[in-house]
């Protein structure tokens, strides 16, 4: 089979780096708006994906420039520092 002249260039229009998949546009849409400002844990409660696939999503979407670390907060729960997860300003122009 051959591609076609269209096909190879819907293939080679697609960067890997801006593409997000279904999971991590679900995780995107937990933050509401610019203020918002969530743990990794806090994400995973309110998607409802358990925090294995939380932290590999939120791993790419840092790496992807579509979230950033805003700064850190104590939870009482594991007693640990946590990472606190905001959209980065340059978001807004996506949205």
């Amino acid at each position: 089979m051959k591609a076609t002249d269209t096909q190879r260039e819907a293939f080679h229009s697609l960067s890997p780096d801006s593409y997000l998949a279904p999971k991590e546009r679900a995780l995107l849409a937990a933050f509401h708006d610019q203020t918002t400002r969530l743990t990794r844990q806090q994400l995973s409660r309110a998607t409802g994906m358990p925090i294995n696939g939380v932290c590999g999503r939120v791993r790419s979407l840092l790496d992807k420039k579509a979230l950033e670390v805003v700064g850190e907060a104590f939870d009482p729960q594991t007693r640990k520092q946590q990472e606190v997860l905001a959209l980065p300003k340059r978001q807004l122009e996506l949205i």
